[in-house]
């Protein structure tokens, strides 16, 4: 078991790889609703959206935790951005139990949100329905902040345990 511990209140700065349309919205988004803060955008993302992300995981399908990185386009274009370490490493982990690369993973989250408003979009996957012991996981998902963090992989149900504790030290 891999454990990892980040204190929070600091930012790294990293990349994503997305098309500009993608960008933009992501950047309204964390504008609007979050005072642009990105990491909390990040969180509302995955709080969202996580258990539709394991609906859709290749890794069970492929059998291996590597992870497939977004098909090549032209329209992509590598962005730098500022987040909390405990976000990024999240998607991180996540990467390997769902076999898609982090920045493919947010362009589809963002793909499910842009969907949730009614903007015209061809999303890459169709947001799949949840079943009732999906709605009940989806009720366990922490929500981040300033705290600092355990993470745990499941390699056997492959999913991805985050424990915050409050505050950082």
């Amino acid at each position: 078991m891999k454990i990892q511990h980040f204190f929070t209140c600091e930012k790294c700065i990293t990349s994503v790889n997305l098309t500009a349309f993608h960008y933009q919205y992501l950047i309204y988004i964390t504008e609007t609703q979050f005072n642009g803060n990105l990491s909390l955008t990040i969180d509302y993302l995955l709080k969202r959206y996580l258990v539709y992300l394991y609906k859709i995981s290749l890794t069970p399908n492929k059998k291996t935790l590597t992870a497939t990185y977004q098909p090549r386009t032209k329209n992509y274009v590598i962005r730098k951005i500022q987040i909390q370490p405990t976000y990024w490493g999240k998607l991180y982990e996540l990467r390997f139990l769902l076999g898609y690369s982090m920045s493919f993973m947010i362009r589809i989250m963002l793909d499910w949100e842009m969907q949730q408003e009614n903007i015209s979009i061809d999303p890459i996957f169709v947001r799949p329905t949840l079943n009732f012991e999906d709605e009940s996981t989806q009720s366990f998902i922490q929500l981040g902040n300033n705290y600092s963090s355990y993470n745990r992989i499941s390699h056997a149900n492959l999913e991805v345990y985050s424990e915050f504790s409050c505050p950082a030290a």
